[in-house]
């Protein structure tokens, strides 16, 4: 909503009348005063037309490597129903699964998922390209194969290049054994289903931290030379500043003793130790401020 502040003359009378003696003699003063006095209108703007892409980013961004049949992650399955049924797109919460690009537009692309084609934004739009080859301890970009959702996850043995077999990062690994993560470590992925994510580099699937907004946490979506398009917590997708946002290197030679930002709730936090890393599976046992135990991967500590 914009305020505009308007300036306004106005002009008043006030009248000093004197008395002496009953009615005898009246002496009346004109006096003239003129004052400005503010008014503030409020303009609202214009609504949203339903179906508009709701982020003030270039929806036709296109990833690198866009080609019909190869496979995508995107949030086909919730983009086109929320766009257009939500007052507030922008604050819903998107899960990205895999499916097959079927057409490349300008600006819209079709992706096909389980049931159905959508039309969706070029940038919302990850493509994986075919024939990639990864090496043990590489980090790759994926989706969840024995779940859903798109995933990162680090290469636990590269027998096989190109099926790898990964520990997902972005789901809990627990002390225990129990995590999601413990159970199905070393899944092996399925060719042309991951993309090699490369240390400092601005692509989709890297984790940024957000400088200026509380050092909130995201994976990149898109990207261009002055904004990121990123995924935060809980699934909400946000339009940041590229200048102010920082990438968590893949690479950061982490040990006992540092002291690290690590995550909490969807943004790093200061006062972190490491107690132990297993570069393997790309886990990092740390304490909290309040001398708490977590293990956080490499993904959410910053040294």
């Amino acid at each position: 909503m914009k305020k505009t502040t308007i300036f306004a003359c106005a002009t008043a009378l006030a009248f000093t009348a004197a008395a002496c003696g009953g009615a005898q003699n009246n002496n009346a003063q004109t006096e003239e005063q003129t004052e400005q006095t503010e008014e503030t209108v409020e303009e609202t703007a214009p609504a949203r037309e339903k179906g508009a892409f709701p982020w003030d980013f270039p929806e036709g961004t296109t990833n690198p490597g866009m080609e019909a049949g190869q496979t995508v992650l995107s949030c086909h399955t919730f983009y086109p129903n929320k766009v257009m049924e939500s007052d507030e797109p922008e604050n819903e919460t998107y899960i990205f699964y895999s499916g097959e690009l079927k057409t490349v537009g300008e600006s819209k692309s079709t992706v096909k998922g389980i049931g159905s084609d959508a039309e969706m934004p070029n940038a919302l739009i990850i493509p994986i390209p075919k024939g990639q080859k990864a090496k043990k301890g590489d980090v790759v970009l994926t989706w969840w194969q024995s779940g859903s959702g798109m995933k990162r996850a680090i290469v636990t043995d590269a027998s096989k290049p190109d099926q790898p077999k990964v520990d997902y990062l972005d789901i809990d690994w627990t002390e225990d054994g129990k995590g999601f993560a413990n159970s199905h470590a070393d899944e092996q992925l399925k060719p042309n289903s991951f993309v090699v994510l490369n240390n400092n580099e601005w692509t989709p699937g890297q984790t940024v931290i957000d400088e200026g907004n509380g050092d909130k946490m995201y994976t990149i979506i898109s990207v261009t030379d002055t904004q990121v398009l990123g995924c935060g917590f809980a699934g909400k997708i946000s339009v940041l500043d590229r200048s102010t946002c920082k990438l968590i290197p893949l690479k950061q030679d982490l040990k006992a003793g540092d002291t690290v930002k690590g995550e909490f709730v969807g943004s790093l936090s200061d006062g972190f130790q490491v107690v132990k890393v297993d570069e393997k599976i790309g886990r990092v046992w740390v304490k909290d401020n309040f001398n708490s135990d977590k293990i956080l991967s490499i993904l959410q500590v910053l040294k």
